[in-house]
């Protein structure tokens, strides 16, 4: 038997991914894959006078025996939270590092945080903000003011009766489910405004499960909670990021590699479009969809919808939308029309990078 692994982030990780990163075009062989790096828009707008901004944890409890306690209730291994701690840490310092609104440095400090690592402690004395700040020469301070995670596993019998040699036969299964989850606090703080930016709680948890022909073999397929917590503690961390800047992220877009009809154009554009050189292949594509536009509809709308995301990928969202629009109303390609509202999307997106960044449309 194989363990097989579900991962389920909390509703905020997903709701910090933007759709279109999400959409693609399904059931068609004949597509190609390009790929965009797009700043994507934070959930908060920082402070313009806000640059630099210090990251510190706040993560150890002051109760560690407490903790250990916890621990062997909820099933957690001992430096489960601990490691799950640094790959939090490493997972936002990693989502910062991508956004050009401001600086991130490490301060490497570890303060004292909640009692047993589960509930926001208070906020911290702003003279203590004010000093971190000062030390690392930071407008801001973001910090994990706490940490907790748990590990349950649940298991199964299962049994499914067969024919062998005309006599009924049960076999016996074994299915196990292990839930570890993750709680973290976070907290940025402004000392010049005395204001705390932002208080937030995340709960993320990751789902895995195994089989076995015993319960003990099914729990031993199971991986390691302690490995597990820190993925996904990582991945919250990282995303906490992307609440508070605009970041970098990649997308994918599918197009048409082969147009019925243009054998020769079509794969001649997609070898530019392969190579980057959008231009070069929106110009075959054009050619298409103005050529077939009355008699071949088809062809003319797989060809609009390359020119879409051709005209996408050179920054050019407003004739992206003109093109996919037309692909879509005049030439009745159904498969734009998710697209078409994704590049609305994108274009709300931009507007908040705009206002984010501090910077105004030209």
């Amino acid at each position: 038997p194989y363990p097989c692994y579900m991962f389920t982030m909390s509703s905020f990780v997903l709701r910090t991914l933007p759709v279109y990163i999400w959409i693609c075009i399904a059931g068609s062989a004949c597509m190609q894959t390009a790929h965009l790096n797009v700043l994507q828009p934070a959930q908060m707008k920082i402070p313009d006078h806000i640059t630099v901004v210090a990251v510190a944890d706040r993560r150890k409890p002051t109760n560690g025996s407490l903790k250990v306690l916890v621990g062997l209730v909820t099933g957690e291994a001992i430096g489960q939270d601990r490691g799950g701690r640094q790959r939090a840490m490493d997972g936002i310092l990693s989502s910062l590092t991508r956004t050009p609104r401001f600086q991130v440095r490490s301060t490497g400090v570890e303060m004292t945080g909640s009692k047993a690592g589960v509930n926001l402690p208070n906020p911290l004395e702003w003279s203590e903000v004010q000093r971190l700040c000062r030390d690392h020469g930071a407008d801001a301070l973001l910090t994990i003011e706490s940490f907790d995670s748990d590990n349950n596993v649940f298991c199964r019998k299962t049994e499914s009766k067969s024919k062998k040699d005309g006599k009924e036969v049960i076999t016996v299964h074994y299915n196990s489910e292990q839930r570890t989850g993750v709680r973290m606090g976070w907290r940025l703080y402004d000392p010049k405004m005395k204001v705390i930016l932002d208080e937030y709680v995340t709960n993320d948890y990751l789902t895995r499960n195994a089989s076995g022909n015993s319960e003990a073999e099914a729990k031993r397929n199971l991986p390691a909670p302690v490995q597990v917590t820190r993925d996904v503690a990582r991945i919250a961390g990282e995303h906490y990021g992307m609440r508070v800047a605009p970041v970098y992220v990649n997308i994918n877009r599918n197009y048409y590699g082969k147009i019925k009809g243009y054998k020769s154009e079509s794969k001649r554009a997609a070898t530019f479009a392969k190579a980057g050189e959008w231009e070069r292949a929106a110009g075959l594509w054009k050619l298409i969809a103005e050529r077939d536009a009355q008699n071949n509809t088809k062809a003319a709308g797989r060809a609009a919808y390359n020119m879409a995301v051709a005209a996408e990928m050179q920054g050019h969202l407003d004739v992206a939308l003109d093109w996919a629009k037309k692909a879509g109303l005049d030439m009745g390609n159904k498969e734009v029309r998710r697209y078409i509202e994704t590049l609305k999307m994108r274009e709300n997106d931009l507007r908040k990078v705009e206002y984010q960044m501090n910077e105004k449309r030209p």
